[in-house]
């Protein structure tokens, strides 16, 4: 299979997203702009003509010289300035790009999303789900609120960290009912279904053991499964997550009667424009294309109604109880600023699990795709190696 792009030195230019990013970072690039770079890196063996630019890249199109020009200054702009050599001018004969490249192999996480999913029976429910990648162990992403696994795939953040995981173990994501790919059901159910639901998931692909990420509303799942069905977790990683949505008088870090209102409300009149997606994005990050992801990821992940039920179930949600009998080593992430689940939510999670690892980074990653990723990468490779270095016997 063909790459699908290049590396050279802090920059991958990515042909399949169309996007430079420099040190993992989106560098914004007009798509004229893009197009002339990434020319330019296939044809790297020789100076290009820019008749010939013009006539391949645009062969039904009027572009000046001028505009070509213009093309190329811009893209040597989007390189630092000590790398702006990569991009040679030729007087009077055309352009070549000079860096050393490496070609980057196709994203496992990439050929997942683009696969049909498979399905498996939980009752009379089709539950939907994907892995990706080989190892001793699973780990299953739990996905929060109604965020379905093939648009979570086209998140960057996502991509990279099951890329990253994929390495060392089996990556499971899987369409909780009622969202994405996963039957439509009437009414959806409770945490108990839920974990039959995932627990139908294992049994399909035979898993040998599971560490479990509970991200945001996929917490409490995460959890319950945790507790009872101790025999098939290894390790449990909680994300942006709560034990209890709603507040109460001795659980402040909830969301109060008013915001639980504004959420239905939007759901009710405003569903598939993408705000609830568009909130787990940090401010800097929330661009043109990721506000028309969190829409399609709205769209693509529940109906209003199920969205409705989805809340309902949410607000009824309260796990507290369960969180003692924790019994696999677990870490609980969350950012200081979230936006979307309180702080005080996380270290409420970390204080009742015996022996759980808070990690409380500054800042607004609810989700720790964005800036926080690195550190998400980094302890759940801690948490895979101490699972599979941990005798599967301990765990009865």
């Amino acid at each position: 299979m063909a790459g699908t792009g290049w590396r050279f030195g802090a920059y991958e230019l990515d042909l399949a997203r169309r996007e430079l990013r420099v040190e993992g970072e989106p560098r914004p690039l007009q798509p004229q702009v893009f197009a002339v770079l990434a020319y330019l890196v296939r044809n790297r063996h020789r100076v290009v003509p820019k008749d010939e630019i013009l006539r391949e890249l645009w062969p039904d199109a009027v572009v000046t010289d001028a505009s070509l020009q213009r093309a190329v200054s811009l893209a040597r702009r989007a390189f630092r300035p000590a790398d702006r050599g990569l991009l040679r001018t030729h007087a009077r004969q055309g352009y070549r790009f000079v860096g050393e490249l490496a070609e980057v192999d196709p994203d496992p996480a990439d050929a997942a999303a683009e696969a049909p999913p498979k399905y498996v029976r939980s009752g009379d429910v089709h539950i939907a789900y994907r892995t990706v990648g080989r190892g001793p162990l699973d780990i299953v992403l739990v996905l929060g609120w109604a965020l379905g696994m093939r648009t979570a795939l086209e998140l960057r953040g996502v991509s990279d960290l099951v890329r990253t995981l994929s390495a060392r173990a089996r990556v499971l994501l899987f369409d909780k009912r009622g969202t994405g790919a996963s039957d439509r059901v009437k009414a959806l159910p409770q945490l108990p279904q839920r974990v039959e639901d995932l627990e139908a998931v294992l049994d399909a692909v035979r898993s040998p053991g599971a560490v479990l990420v509970g991200f945001s509303e996929g917490g409490p799942l995460a959890l319950t499964f945790a507790v009872t069905r101790p025999i098939r977790v290894r390790g449990l990683a909680l994300v942006g997550a709560f034990a209890r949505m709603s507040a109460a008088p001795d659980h402040a870090a909830g969301w109060s009667d008013v915001e639980v209102a504004t959420l239905r409300a939007y759901i009710a009149s405003g569903w598939g424009s993408g705000a609830t997606m568009r909130a787990f994005v940090p401010a800097r990050h929330l661009t043109p294309p990721l506000r028309a992801w969190a829409a399609r990821a709205e769209q693509e992940g529940a109906s209003p109604g199920a969205a409705l039920e989805l809340l309902e179930m949410n607000i009824g949600i309260d796990v507290r109880p369960l969180l003692p009998r924790v019994r696999t080593p677990s870490v609980v992430l969350h950012a200081t600023g979230d936006r979307v689940v309180r702080v005080g939510n996380g270290r409420a999670l970390a204080a009742a699990i015996p022996g759980a690892r808070l990690v409380e980074p500054p800042g607004e990653d609810h989700a720790f795709l964005f800036g926080g990723r690195p550190t998400l990468e980094r302890e759940l490779v801690a948490l895979l190696e101490r699972a599979a270095a941990r005798p599967h016997a301990a765990l009865t």
